[in-house]
């Protein structure tokens, strides 16, 4: 997967989510959901730990989703006359069809799908190849790829800048809580002049972010990236006519 054109990767996965999001199927987002773990899994080099800490926020929005469908979908409940006998809403006194379980079904696995989707891009693409993708395939201007690539290697020295901030804070006998916004000013000043320095430094080597230049690596596209958007779009679109339910 990280031999993928990040670009073309980008927008497979963009299609697919475009698509999904007009199919209610359970079984394709399943299929969905089971496609984007084999490849994460077995054809990425995405380490487990870091997809189970990605993916349990997305499954308890997910679980949260589940019972928030079932419990208040249209006609699923019991009378609220008789609810307001009792003293608390719990399963004891609702009553669920098989219509409220199946649209908490659909919800919660739209969640986990679209999960899968933004998990497997972001997992399987470098953000520097990214954005050199998007500006050798999508034409998108030097100055304002170079500006993100900047960005990209400054936030270690805004983390480390940020740590120096709160330290100075305490050692000078002011209290420092996790929300506290005096170390965020303290480093959002010097993060302003660092990226002055930085854009003073591009200009005194010559940069233009208008003219044409010549770049050290260039991403291209291959005759397998063509084949996994072709793949995986066709494949998607079969299964909203071959699985609707």
């Amino acid at each position: 997967m990280e031999k993928l054109n990040p670009f073309l990767k980008g927008v497979s996965i963009l299609v697919c989510g475009l698509i999904l999001s007009f199919s209610y199927s359970v079984l394709l987002n399943g299929g969905i959901i089971a496609v984007s773990l084999i490849l994460l899994l077995f054809f990425s080099k995405a380490r487990l730990t870091s997809l189970v800490k990605i993916l349990v926020p997305a499954f308890v929005a997910a679980v949260s989703i589940f019972f928030t469908g079932m419990m208040f979908t249209s006609g699923s409940a019991i009378a609220p006359e008789a609810v307001s006998k009792v003293e608390s809403l719990n399963f004891e006194v609702m009553s669920y069809s098989m219509t409220s379980v199946y649209n908490a079904i659909q919800l919660s696995s739209r969640i986990l799908a679209f999960a899968g989707l933004g998990v497997l891009f972001a997992m399987t693409t470098d953000g520097e190849e990214f954005v050199k993708s998007l500006m050798h395939q999508c034409r998108l201007k030097p100055k304002y790829a170079y500006g993100v690539l900047a960005a990209f290697h400054l936030l270690p020295c805004i983390r480390e800048e940020f740590a120096k901030a709160q330290m100075a804070f305490r050692v000078r006998g002011i209290p420092v809580t996790p929300f506290s916004m005096k170390p965020v000013f303290a480093m959002l000043v010097n993060t302003v002049h660092w990226s002055e320095h930085v854009a003073m430094a591009m200009e005194s080597k010559g940069f233009d972010g208008e003219g044409a230049r010549t770049y050290y690596t260039v991403t291209v596209i291959r005759w397998y990236d063509w084949c996994f958007l072709a793949v995986t779009v066709s494949l998607l679109v079969s299964g909203t006519f071959l699985l609707p339910f």
